[in-house]
Protein backbone atom coordinates (compact mmCIF):
# COMPACT_ATOMS: atom_id res chain seq x y z
CA UNK A 1 0.00 0.00 0.00
CA UNK A 2 1.40 3.46 -1.07
CA UNK A 3 0.10 6.88 -0.66
CA UNK A 4 -0.74 9.42 -3.77
CA UNK A 5 -2.35 13.02 -2.83
CA UNK A 6 -2.15 11.65 0.88
CA UNK A 7 -4.64 9.12 0.52
CA UNK A 8 -3.33 5.42 0.97
CA UNK A 9 -3.83 2.80 -2.18
CA UNK A 10 -5.71 -0.23 -1.89
CA UNK A 11 -5.02 -2.77 -4.66
CA UNK A 12 -7.41 -5.86 -4.85
CA UNK A 13 -8.07 -8.44 -7.84
CA UNK A 14 -11.24 -9.93 -6.21
CA UNK A 15 -14.70 -8.90 -5.12
CA UNK A 16 -14.04 -10.63 -1.72
CA UNK A 17 -10.74 -9.18 -1.11
CA UNK A 18 -12.85 -5.97 -1.53
CA UNK A 19 -15.47 -6.86 0.76
CA UNK A 20 -12.61 -8.37 3.25
CA UNK A 21 -10.82 -4.80 3.48
CA UNK A 22 -14.30 -3.40 3.60
CA UNK A 23 -15.26 -5.28 6.31
CA UNK A 24 -12.25 -4.18 8.58
CA UNK A 25 -12.00 -0.43 7.23
CA UNK A 26 -14.94 0.92 6.33
CA UNK A 27 -15.51 2.35 9.98
CA UNK A 28 -12.63 4.97 9.07
CA UNK A 29 -13.14 8.52 8.31
CA UNK A 30 -10.95 8.72 5.13
CA UNK A 31 -10.89 8.02 1.44
CA UNK A 32 -8.45 5.72 -0.37
CA UNK A 33 -7.47 5.21 -3.65
CA UNK A 34 -9.13 1.41 -4.79
CA UNK A 35 -6.67 0.11 -7.81
CA UNK A 36 -8.43 -2.27 -10.06
CA UNK A 37 -6.98 -4.25 -12.58
CA UNK A 38 -8.90 -3.73 -15.86
CA UNK A 39 -10.57 -6.04 -18.53
CA UNK A 40 -7.86 -7.53 -20.36
CA UNK A 41 -5.97 -8.88 -17.13
CA UNK A 42 -6.78 -11.86 -14.82
CA UNK A 43 -6.92 -10.03 -11.79
CA UNK A 44 -10.40 -7.74 -13.29
CA UNK A 45 -13.39 -6.64 -10.81
CA UNK A 46 -16.11 -5.13 -12.79
CA UNK A 47 -17.02 -1.69 -11.91
CA UNK A 48 -20.04 -2.75 -11.30
CA UNK A 49 -19.13 -5.18 -8.66
CA UNK A 50 -16.43 -2.55 -6.67
CA UNK A 51 -19.73 -0.13 -6.48
CA UNK A 52 -21.92 -2.87 -5.54
CA UNK A 53 -19.46 -3.81 -2.11
CA UNK A 54 -18.81 0.55 -1.89
CA UNK A 55 -22.72 0.93 -1.28
CA UNK A 56 -23.10 -1.98 1.08
CA UNK A 57 -20.84 -0.36 3.34
CA UNK A 58 -21.73 3.10 3.20
CA UNK A 59 -19.13 4.29 0.65
CA UNK A 60 -19.26 5.91 -2.45
CA UNK A 61 -17.38 5.77 -5.53
CA UNK A 62 -15.21 9.37 -6.58
CA UNK A 63 -12.64 10.70 -9.26
CA UNK A 64 -11.22 7.93 -11.38
CA UNK A 65 -8.09 8.07 -13.33
CA UNK A 66 -5.68 5.73 -15.28
CA UNK A 67 -2.68 4.72 -13.46
CA UNK A 68 -0.91 2.48 -15.73
CA UNK A 69 -1.61 0.25 -19.02
CA UNK A 70 -3.13 -2.84 -16.70
CA UNK A 71 -4.61 -0.55 -13.70
CA UNK A 72 -6.97 2.26 -12.77
CA UNK A 73 -7.49 4.07 -9.24
CA UNK A 74 -10.74 5.65 -8.09
CA UNK A 75 -11.26 7.75 -5.17
CA UNK A 76 -13.47 6.02 -2.92
CA UNK A 77 -14.71 7.02 0.48
CA UNK A 78 -17.16 6.91 3.24
CA UNK A 79 -20.34 8.95 2.08
CA UNK A 80 -21.36 11.83 4.13
CA UNK A 81 -23.72 13.66 2.77
CA UNK A 82 -24.28 13.34 -1.18
CA UNK A 83 -27.57 13.35 -2.77
CA UNK A 84 -28.69 9.87 -3.76
CA UNK A 85 -28.65 9.10 -7.75
CA UNK A 86 -31.42 6.91 -8.75
CA UNK A 87 -28.96 4.06 -9.67
CA UNK A 88 -27.89 4.03 -6.73
CA UNK A 89 -30.78 3.85 -4.94
CA UNK A 90 -32.21 1.03 -7.30
CA UNK A 91 -28.70 -0.74 -6.36
CA UNK A 92 -29.25 -0.45 -2.97
CA UNK A 93 -33.10 -2.09 -3.04
CA UNK A 94 -31.39 -4.93 -5.41
CA UNK A 95 -28.69 -5.19 -2.73
CA UNK A 96 -30.83 -5.23 0.05
CA UNK A 97 -33.43 -7.98 -1.24
CA UNK A 98 -30.17 -9.96 -1.91
CA UNK A 99 -29.35 -9.75 1.78
CA UNK A 100 -25.80 -7.95 0.72
CA UNK A 101 -26.16 -5.08 2.66
CA UNK A 102 -23.71 -4.85 5.45
CA UNK A 103 -25.10 -2.32 8.84
CA UNK A 104 -22.81 0.43 8.14
CA UNK A 105 -24.42 0.62 4.34
CA UNK A 106 -27.93 0.27 6.20
CA UNK A 107 -26.94 3.11 8.12
CA UNK A 108 -25.96 5.34 5.34
CA UNK A 109 -29.47 5.22 3.72
CA UNK A 110 -31.07 5.33 6.95
CA UNK A 111 -29.09 8.80 7.39
CA UNK A 112 -29.51 9.85 3.56
CA UNK A 113 -33.53 9.40 4.26
CA UNK A 114 -33.58 11.74 7.34
CA UNK A 115 -31.62 14.31 6.10
CA UNK A 116 -33.48 14.38 2.98
CA UNK A 117 -30.65 13.29 0.65
CA UNK A 118 -32.42 10.40 -0.34
CA UNK A 119 -35.03 12.05 -2.05
CA UNK A 120 -33.11 15.00 -2.83
CA UNK A 121 -32.81 14.62 -6.66
CA UNK A 122 -35.82 12.42 -7.20
CA UNK A 123 -37.24 15.35 -9.52
CA UNK A 124 -33.99 15.65 -11.48
CA UNK A 125 -34.46 11.85 -12.03
CA UNK A 126 -37.93 12.28 -13.39
CA UNK A 127 -36.78 15.06 -15.68
CA UNK A 128 -39.16 17.71 -14.52
CA UNK A 129 -38.18 20.63 -15.41
CA UNK A 130 -38.45 23.61 -12.35
CA UNK A 131 -40.93 26.30 -13.33
CA UNK A 132 -38.05 28.94 -13.61
CA UNK A 133 -35.81 27.15 -16.20
CA UNK A 134 -39.26 26.12 -17.52
CA UNK A 135 -40.09 30.01 -18.38
CA UNK A 136 -36.75 30.91 -19.45
CA UNK A 137 -36.72 28.23 -22.11
CA UNK A 138 -40.14 29.35 -23.51
CA UNK A 139 -38.88 32.59 -23.28
CA UNK A 140 -36.00 31.77 -25.57
CA UNK A 141 -37.91 29.52 -27.79
CA UNK A 142 -35.80 26.57 -26.77
CA UNK A 143 -38.48 24.20 -24.84
CA UNK A 144 -38.71 22.42 -27.75
CA UNK A 145 -35.38 21.73 -28.29
CA UNK A 146 -34.59 21.03 -24.70
CA UNK A 147 -37.20 18.32 -24.48
CA UNK A 148 -35.64 16.92 -27.35
CA UNK A 149 -32.79 15.91 -25.90
CA UNK A 150 -31.08 13.19 -24.85
CA UNK A 151 -32.61 11.94 -21.18
CA UNK A 152 -29.09 11.90 -19.64
CA UNK A 153 -28.20 15.41 -21.14
CA UNK A 154 -31.44 16.51 -19.94
CA UNK A 155 -30.74 15.11 -16.28
CA UNK A 156 -26.92 16.22 -16.09
CA UNK A 157 -28.73 19.94 -16.93
CA UNK A 158 -31.11 19.74 -14.52
CA UNK A 159 -28.88 18.05 -11.85
CA UNK A 160 -26.09 21.24 -12.66
CA UNK A 161 -29.44 23.94 -11.92
CA UNK A 162 -30.13 22.58 -8.85
CA UNK A 163 -27.09 21.76 -7.40
CA UNK A 164 -26.11 25.95 -7.59
CA UNK A 165 -26.23 27.32 -4.03
CA UNK A 166 -26.89 30.75 -4.48
CA UNK A 167 -29.89 32.17 -5.94
CA UNK A 168 -27.76 34.44 -8.47
CA UNK A 169 -25.87 30.97 -9.52
CA UNK A 170 -28.88 29.27 -9.87
CA UNK A 171 -30.15 32.00 -12.43
CA UNK A 172 -26.91 31.96 -13.97
CA UNK A 173 -27.17 28.25 -15.23
CA UNK A 174 -30.95 28.72 -15.92
CA UNK A 175 -30.26 31.78 -18.47
CA UNK A 176 -27.01 29.72 -19.82
CA UNK A 177 -28.85 27.03 -20.35
CA UNK A 178 -31.36 28.59 -22.06
CA UNK A 179 -29.56 30.75 -24.41
CA UNK A 180 -27.03 27.97 -25.20
CA UNK A 181 -30.86 25.55 -26.13
CA UNK A 182 -31.79 28.21 -28.40
CA UNK A 183 -28.94 28.47 -30.28
CA UNK A 184 -29.38 24.92 -31.15
CA UNK A 185 -26.01 23.75 -28.86
CA UNK A 186 -25.73 21.62 -25.73
CA UNK A 187 -24.46 22.61 -22.77
CA UNK A 188 -21.15 20.29 -21.91
CA UNK A 189 -21.78 17.44 -19.62
CA UNK A 190 -21.09 18.60 -16.10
Amino acid sequence: MSKQDGYERVEFSSVSELRDWLLANHEQDDGVWLVTHKAHTERYVSREDVLDELLSFGWIDGRRMVLDEDKTMQLVSPRRTQHWAKSYKERVSKLTDEGRMHEAGLRSVEKGKRSGMWSFMDDVDALIVPEDLRAALVQSAALERFEALSPSHRRNVLRWIKLAKRSETRAGRIERAAETTARGERIPQL
